[in-house]
């Protein structure tokens, strides 16, 4: 284990990165935090066994507000645990390796939260962006209500988002190490139920990586940790009955969650069998023509994540859930009223490039050929070019 030798200025708040073999990426998410207009922090870095070069990158840092902290690997959240622990500011916040703080992150959060003692937690606004840093769409606007019941139907946090007062996670415990995924959940949940105040800031303050090698694109994993979080959770004996009647809800939401990330590995016939069981234990996804699980589903469609959204939603409604017969009939003119929409305002170059794109739309939902303006793309776009 080494250090650096540390500031003598008192840190406002502590940024912790955990790294395992990102040499590629940690020195971008080291040097964003050093760039800070905020400059009242420290940073500890855990670098959790790295065999590759990241040892080589952090020693290239020399900033005395850098602590790193070498050992043996132990995964994830043991590594912002042992970040946790060698932390001594009021407020506390974690950088994922491989994403990176915009310059006013911590002058803006920490800004907040000092003016709202009553708040317990700030999330901010991220931006995607690809393996080469390039930025992917639009910022994640604030959504969910920052508390249950509707934590339990989805996670909008990313956790190199936010900033949070260090005594709150000294009250319902730090990350749960036995979770390989979901782990940030876990505390949320947790700091929901002990009524810690979590606040949305409507600003983008982080860029996240989207790339092959994340955890995340692990569909696996994270089933297994979906329902390990959520058998977790449930075991709580001081759930209110309100919260513990949302069980089945939640689970079925988890699995719709699942099953996303199943469909995006192209693990279609998994993908599928998650949607059987959360449509079993959630009937009311089916409710209304389905309409709650095919807005769920659209919704990833127009996540970055998802890349291609025509390549995700094909393998939905090429595979969908047995038994579910109007399903797929619904997801295809959902499907063809975005594919349209984004293609709506194009120019007749873009509406060639998309072609294919326009006929499925228009095959998928057949009502559009009613409608002049569609006819004239489709025409455009398949005439001859001279």
């Amino acid at each position: 284990m080494s250090h650096i030798e540390a500031s003598t200025v008192t840190p406002l708040v502590s940024v912790i990165i955990p790294v395992y073999n990102q040499a590629g990426y940690v020195s971008r998410a080291v040097q964003s935090v050093l760039d800070q207009t905020l400059t009242e922090f420290e940073l500890i870095i855990v670098d959790d066994g790295s065999t590759d070069n990241t040892p080589q990158v952090l020693a290239g840092f020399t900033d005395p507000r850098i602590r790193i902290i070498r050992q043996p690997n132990a995964g994830l959240s043991a590594a912002r645990n042992r970040g946790l622990k060698e932390s001594t500011a009021a407020l506390v916040t974690f950088l994922d390796s491989d994403d990176y703080f915009l310059p006013t992150k911590l002058e803006i959060m920490c800004g907040y939260l000092n003016g709202h003692p009553d708040i317990g937690m700030a999330a901010g606004q991220l931006i995607y962006i690809d393996d080469d840093g390039n930025t992917l769409g639009q910022p994640a606007p604030a959504q969910t209500p920052l508390k249950l019941p509707e934590l339990l139907l989805e996670n909008p946090i990313c956790v190199s988002g936010i900033v949070l007062r260090a005594n709150w996670l000294e009250h319902v415990g730090s990350f749960d190490e036995n979770l390989r995924a979901c782990e940030d959940w876990d505390v949320w949940l947790r700091l929901a139920m002990a009524g810690c105040s979590m606040a949305w800031i409507d600003q983008p303050v982080v860029a996240y990586r989207i790339h092959p090698g994340q955890m995340t694109q692990q569909s696996s994993r994270m089933r297994t940790a979906i329902l390990a979080m959520f058998d977790k959770f449930f075991s709580r004996p001081d759930l209110p009955e309100p919260i513990r009647a949302c069980r089945d809800r939640a689970i079925a939401a988890g699995l719709v969650h699942a099953s996303a990330y199943a469909y995006l590995s192209n693990e279609c016939r998994q993908g599928a069998a998650d949607l059987v069981e959360a449509l079993r234990l959630d009937p009311s996804l089916a409710a209304n023509q389905y309409r709650r699980l095919v807005d769920m589903l659209m919704g990833w469609s127009g996540d970055p994540r998802a890349q291609d959204a025509g390549v995700f939603l094909r393998r939905i409604i090429s595979n969908p859930p047995d038994n579910q017969r109007g399903f797929a009939r619904q997801l295809r003119r959902a499907a063809g009223d975005v594919m349209l929409a984004r293609l709506f305002n194009g120019t007749r170059e873009t509406w060639r490039d998309h072609r294919w794109d326009l006929l499925r739309a228009v095959m998928y939902k057949p009502d559009w050929l009613a409608n002049r303006g569609v006819l004239r793309m489709l025409l455009d776009a398949w005439r001859p070019a001279f």
